[in-house]
């Protein structure tokens, strides 16, 4: 491998409920001195304000605005791209107010004949009602996307319900199914990287198959796995193609060796 740009998963990766694993933060510092280093998270509960302060709280090193990458950045473009202003935002309140700050001529609460769209974030807040706005929308024939497809979302007491399972919910009770998914696995998500390193020279680092891997495979790039998150040995033993790298966390990779 001549690796030249690195990618980490954020939740179950580098850090559990906020909490950093073990030299978690010095290997990515080693890394950074070498290559540009990006950051990529499918969890959509809170802003991007918050996941840039968080990280550099930590002490991981942001060398410029554009190396977070999220479903909610790609997510507004195709938004601006489609010329859609008429939107439900089913979203934490933080994010709602991000997506006002981004662009305020969006209605993010669009009445219900009005919206053009549905979008759903992680939304680890909601209330009833918010489900039913959502479901009577998609009955009435909004367009439906979701930030991402992840089933579960990791936290210190044990995996918690994320969008795959709002979405098994919705299809359950409409019928319908997102038209977009923008997060992991999609492969789109890596496009500011390989849009100047082609995929065989950058790295992905994750701890989840369906999502992590499964990006990396479709987007030609190289993985490594760590198993301090999602994933088990005993899930790897199964594949019938394994990651480039298996280690149990972030600090056990040999970057060094990797990037020349």
């Amino acid at each position: 491998m001549q690796i030249k740009a690195v990618a980490f998963d954020l939740d179950g990766t580098l850090y559990l409920s906020g909490k950093p694993y073990p030299k978690a933060v010095e290997t990515v510092q080693k890394v950074a001195e070498k290559v540009p280093v990006y950051y990529m998270s499918n969890n959509t509960s809170k802003s991007l304000v918050f996941y840039t302060n968080r990280l550099l709280r930590m002490g991981l090193p942001i060398q410029s605005k554009d190396r977070i990458l999220s479903a909610m950045t790609f997510a507004l473009s195709e938004i601006h791209k489609k010329g859609i202003k008429n939107i439900y935002l089913f979203a934490n309140p933080e994010v709602v107010e991000w997506f006002a700050a981004e662009d305020p001529s969006l209605d993010l609460h669009a009445p219900m004949d009005k919206t053009e769209l549905v979008l759903v974030a992680y939304h680890s807040s909601f209330n009833y009602r918010e489900l039913c706005e959502v479901a009577w929308r998609l009955e009435r024939g909004a367009d439906f996307w979701v930030t991402h497809a992840d089933f579960v979302c990791p936290d210190e007491l044990g995996p918690v319900p994320d969008i795959g399972s709002f979405m098994a919910m919705f299809k359950s009770a409409t019928g319908r199914e997102p038209s977009r998914i923008f997060g992991k696995p999609n492969p789109e998500m890596l496009s500011p990287i390989m849009d100047h390193l082609p995929p065989e020279q950058i790295l992905f680092v994750g701890d989840r198959l369906y999502t992590d891997f499964e990006l990396a495979q479709r987007a030609g790039c190289h993985f490594a796995l760590v198993l301090c998150g999602e994933t088990k040995y005993r899930d790897v033993q199964r594949l019938a193609r394994q990651p480039d790298i298996i280690a149990e966390q972030v600090s056990d990779i040999d970057f060094d060796k990797l990037i020349l």
